[in-house]
Order: structure tokens, then sequence, then C-alpha cells
């Protein structure tokens, strides 16, 4: 039986963004799981971390049973592996490990923990009130994607449109970084494995391995969504870190 990753997506995305890094990982059963609020979740409603959590846990039971498995978030995603397996009182089932792809470990003091929650309700309200492309056109001109182009910029503009609304407002509240724990403790004593992806370019969430001591892969020629902008790569890398660290095929 082939090993079993389990990928959670980051927020305005959908189960079919992996599909890509999927096609090439052939050795592994991968199982995409679609979040609350998102595709064919999208009428799932959810508060909070811990509510999320319960969903996640039942779709991992589902899908992969008693087997061993991998647990591997993107962005918000990211964040939210975290949270179920260090953090949540949620079952666990046979978890292996985790990679975590430009997740933040959460706020240190309470007032980076107001700034934030502030800037999330901005971004709510927009998502709410008005047309996707708008808010979407802002959306990706923040600095952790000022390195895409033109080109890529319209590109995830036209796909996240026809999952953008009301939906990602309450996600964007639910799941608000304000919200979250710092979890920097938790990973530190992890009992699983943590491994951390990055693209080159992301440089704020490369800077936050790098301070935090993770165990950091970089994904050359990459931002902040690197399984998406160089999948082979990607693929490669977490094939070879699978493969020698826990894996005999």
């Amino acid at each position: 039986m082939k090993p079993t990753l389990v990928f959670l997506h980051g927020l305005l995305g959908t189960q079919a963004d992996w599909q890509k890094l999927s096609e090439n990982l052939p050795h592994f059963h991968c199982v995409a799981l679609d979040l609350p609020w998102h595709g064919s979740a999208k009428n799932y409603p959810v508060q909070d971390f811990d509510e999320t959590c319960a969903y996640v846990a039942k779709q991992i039971q589902s899908a992969v049973e008693n087997q061993p498995y991998f647990l591997i978030g993107y962005s918000l995603g990211g964040r939210i592996a975290l949270y179920y397996a260090l953090y949540s009182q949620q079952e666990k089932y046979n978890l292996q490990g985790l990679i975590i792809e430009g997740g933040n470990l959460g706020l240190i003091n309470e007032t980076e923990k107001e700034v934030r929650w502030k800037n999330d309700v901005f971004w709510a309200q927009r998502f709410s009130h008005e047309k996707a492309e708008s808010v979407l056109n802002d959306w990706y001109q923040q600095a952790v994607f000022a390195h895409l182009t033109e080109g890529q910029r319209k590109a995830l503009i036209e796909k996240r449109q026809t999952n953008c609304g009301d939906n990602i407002a309450q996600m964007l509240l639910a799941t608000s970084l304000a919200k979250q724990p710092d979890l920097r403790p938790y990973v530190k004593n992890s009992p699983y494995p943590i491994y951390y992806f990055c693209g080159e370019r992301d440089h704020k969430f490369k800077q936050m391995a790098l301070d935090n001591q993770l165990n950091l892969s970089v994904i050359p020629n990459a931002g902040h969504n690197a399984h998406q902008e160089n999948p082979m790569v990607f693929a490669a890398q977490l094939n070879a870190l699978l493969r020698d660290k826990f894996i005999a095929f």
C-alpha cells in the first residue's frame, strides 16, 4: 500500500490546488481536502480553530482510517495543521509527521494580535461586500505576494473568483492569526517530526523558519505558494525527505 499524504490548502484555495504536486508524487496516495467555507465544503460553517480541526479530523478519519499518514498544509492550511496536531484535543489517528509550507507559528504579543484582528476584519468586510475581482486585485498586492508577475497575479484573480465572497470572510475571521495561540513552544516540543518548506522568494517565512531553527527546505524559483509555482522541485524535495527519513519504497 502506498504511503498516504493528506493536504490542506490555503485561504481562497481548494483541494484542486494540489493537483500538479500530486501528479509528481506517484509513490504516494495523495488525499487533498477542502477546508470549511471552501470548495465542496463551501457551506460547512465553522467559527474557530477547534471547530475547523474537528472537521479536519473527521475528514482524515474517513479518508485515511488507521493508515499512517503525513499532514501537509500550505499557509492557512499549515496553521490549521499545526493547531490540529499540536494543540487541539482531536484524535490524530496514525499521524507520522507534518510538512508545513509558509505557515505562521503565531503572534507573540497582544498588540500584534490586535493589529492583525483589525486587518482581518477589514479584509472580511471587503470580501463580504465588494466584487470579488476588486478585492482579489488588492489582496494579491500584499507584500507576501510581491514576487508575483502581473500575469501570475491576473491568473490567480481569475482562478479565485468563484470561491470568493462571504464564505471567505467567515473563514478569515474564524481562523484569524489573531485567534491562533503562539505555537512556537508546541513546535519545539512536538511529538511529531515537523519539516518546513518555503519558496526562496518568500523572505518573511524563510526568516521565520530560520529564527525558530525549523528544519527548512527552500524551493528555488518560487515565492509564498511554492507547491504551485514550482511543483516538480517541491515534489522532488518532499519525495527525498520522506523516502530518506521514513519510508522504504
